[in-house]
C-alpha cells in the first residue's frame, strides 16, 4: 500500500483523521500496526481486521493493557479506542515511545555475551513481576517489549492473560510460561540461562533448587520442539512474516520485509536477470548467479531441468528449491549461520514442477578451502576455522541433521563467522543409527578436505576425537 495513507477515525464521539506514516506489522484479514499521527501525536495505531472477531481482540487488547497499568508494568498509554469510518473497524491508538527501541531488534544488535546476560534479566525481571501479578503473555518473546533508556515497556496486551489476576501464578504456571521466553533464544545463548533464571528467582522470592532449574530447562525443550514444529510449516504460506503466492503457473514464497516492486519484478521474470549477471557457477543441474534487486545483492541459485527424463523423476517431487528454504530456516532455528533465506520460487504447469529458484543474501567472504590452503594464511588463523568448524558439527550432532557434502567450498567464512550453503542435500535424521552414519561420511568428506595439509588434518583429527561423535 502506498505511503502515507489517512483515515477516518471516530473516537469519543468525534470524528478525527489518522495519518499512518509505516506500517510495522500485517496480520493478513487479521491486524495493521503502524505508526502514525492523530490530533498532532506520534502514534501507534492497532487496527483490527478480523470479520467477526475484531471486537473480541480489540476489547481483549484493551483489557490486557488496563491490567498491566493497574499492576504498575510499564506500558505504553492507551490514548483513543476508537473506529473508521464507515466500516466501524475497531482501533485502538497508542502513544508512541519515539525514542523506544525493539527488545528484538536491541537484542540482534548484542554482541557481548556480558551485555546480553543483562538485557535479560531486565526483561525476566518484568516477566517476574507480571507472574507475581497473576498476568501471563501467552506469546510471549523479545519483540512484545520495548527498550526505552532503562525501562522496559510491554506491548500487545491481547497476548496477556489476565484470568489469575491478583493472584501470583504458580511454580507450574510460571516455569512454563518462562520456558516459552527462553525457547524463543538462540540454543547458543543456553549457557546465559542460569544466570538470568537466578534473577528471576531472586524477583519471586523462590527457593533456589537444580530441581527447579531442570524443570525449567525441560518446558524449553517442549517449547523448541513446538515452535519448530509449527515454523517450519508457516514458512509455505502466507502470514506476517512471509508473502506467498501459488497458481496454476507457480508457486513462490518471500520474506515479506524483502518483498517489494522491485523483488515482484525479478520473481515474475528470473532468468532474464541471472542471464545478465554475474555466474558464479554455471552448471548442468544448477547455475547460480550473483544478481541486484532494488539496488542490494543477492545469491540465485536455480535448479535447472537437465531432460524430459530428468524432469519425469522430479516433478511431483519437493523441488530442491523448497528443500533449500526449509532447510536454511532450519539451521537458523538451531542457532547455525547460513545466509538469509529470501525467498524460493517453483515454475509448475498444474501439480507439475519444473524449473525452481532459490534465492538468499549475499554474504561477503572466502570459502573454507581457499582460506585454510592459502599460502600467506590469511587474517583468521587456521586454529580458529578448526575450531568453528568442530562447534558447527557439534550443533549438527545435536539435531542429528547430516549435511550431505562436507566440501570445504560449501562453507563461507566471513568475519567470525562460518556460514553454510549449498542445503538442498541436507537431512534431518529420525533415527539415530541412520543418522550416525550419514554424519561419518560428512566427517570423512570434510577430513578428505585437507589431505595435502598434513598439520591441518591432524588439528581436524584431535578435535573430532575430543568431541567424541
Amino acid at each position: 500500500m502506498d505511503l502515507p495513507f489517512r483515515l477516518k477515525l471516530k473516537c469519543y464521539g468525534r470524528i478525527t483523521e489518522l495519518v499512518c506514516t509505516r506500517v510495522l506489522r500485517v496480520l493478513p484479514g487479521k491486524r495493521l500496526v503502524c505508526f502514525g499521527k492523530w490530533n498532532d501525536r506520534q502514534v501507534v495505531a492497532k487496527v483490527f481486521l478480523a470479520a467477526g472477531s475484531a471486537e473480541r481482540h480489540c476489547a481483549r487488547e484493551e483489557r490486557g493493557v488496563s491490567a498491566l497499568k493497574d499492576n504498575c508494568i510499564e506500558t505504553p498509554p492507551l490514548l483513543c479506542r476508537g473506529v473508521l469510518i464507515p466500516c466501524h473497524t475497531p482501533v485502538l491508538v497508542f502513544q508512541r515511545l519515539v525514542h523506544a527501541q525493539n527488545f528484538a531488534e536491541v537484542w540482534e544488535q548484542e554482541k557481548n555475551g556480558d551485555r546480553c546476560a543483562d538485557l535479560l534479566i531486565w526483561v525476566v525481571k518484568v516477566i517476574a513481576d507480571q507472574h507475581s501479578s497473576g498476568l501471563k503473555q501467552d506469546d510471549l518473546h523479545l519483540g512484545n517489549f520495548l527498550l526505552s533508556g532503562s525501562i522496559i515497556y510491554t506491548i500487545d496486551g491481547d497476548a496477556v492473560d489476565v484470568r489469575q489476576i491478583g493472584k501470583p501464578l504458580t511454580e507450574a504456571v510460571s516455569l512454563k510460561n518462562l520456558g516459552l521466553f527462553f525457547a524463543q533464544l538462540n540454543p547458543r545463548f543456553d549457557d546465559l540461562i542460569p544466570k538470568v533464571f537466578q534473577a528471576y528467582v531472586e524477583k519471586r522470592r523462590l527457593p533456589v533448587e537444580d530441581a527447579l532449574y531442570a524443570r525449567l530447562m525441560k518446558e524449553v525443550c517442549i517449547h523448541r520442539r513446538r515452535r519448530k514444529r509449527v515454523y517450519l510449516k508457516k514458512i509455505y504460506r502466507e502470514c506476517s512474516a512471509f508473502v506467498c503466492c501459488k497458481d496454476w503457473n507457480r508457486f513462490m514464497v518471500c520474506n515479506r520485509g524483502e518483498y517489494d516492486k522491485a523483488m515482484d519484478r525479478f520473481l515474475s521474470d528470473p532468468d532474464t536477470v541471472i542471464d545478465s549477471s554475474r555466474l558464479l557457477k554455471d552448471g548442468n543441474s544448477s547455475t547460480v548467479a550473483l544478481v541486484e534487486i532494488g539496488g542490494q545483492r543477492f545469491v540465485v541459485k536455480r535448479y535447472n531441468i537437465k531432460s524430459m527424463q530428468h524432469a519425469l523423476k522430479r516433478c511431483l517431487r519437493s523441488s530442491r528449491a523448497s528443500i533449500s528454504w526449509r532447510n536454511a530456516h532450519r539451521l537458523d532455528f538451531i542457532g547455525i549461520s547460513t545466509p538469509k533465506p529470501i525467498a524460493f520460487l517453483e515454475k509448475r504447469w498444474g501439480i507439475f514442477r519444473t524449473t525452481a529458484y532459490f534465492i538468499t543474501e549475499y554474504v561477503q567472504g572466502v570459502d573454507a578451502y581457499h582460506l585454510i590452503h592459502a599460502e600467506r594464511g590469511g587474517e583468521i588463523p587456521r586454529q580458529s576455522v578448526v575450531k568453528w568448524f568442530v562447534e558447527l558439527l557439534r550443533l549438527f550432532a545435536e539435531a542429528t541433521i547430516s549435511h550431505g557434502d562436507f566440501k570445504a567450498t560449501n562453507f563461507i567464512v566471513s568475519g567470525d563467522e562460518l556460514f553454510v550453503i549449498d542445503l538442498d542435500g541436507m537431512h534431518k535424521h529420525r533415527f539415530r543409527w541412520r543418522f550416525r552414519k550419514a554424519f561419518k561420511r560428512d566427517c570423512e568428506r570434510l577430513i578428505k578436505n585437507w589431505a595435502d595439509l598434513p598439520e591441518v588434518d591432524k588439528m581436524f583429527r584431535d578435535q573430532l576425537q575430543k568431541l567424541k561423535l
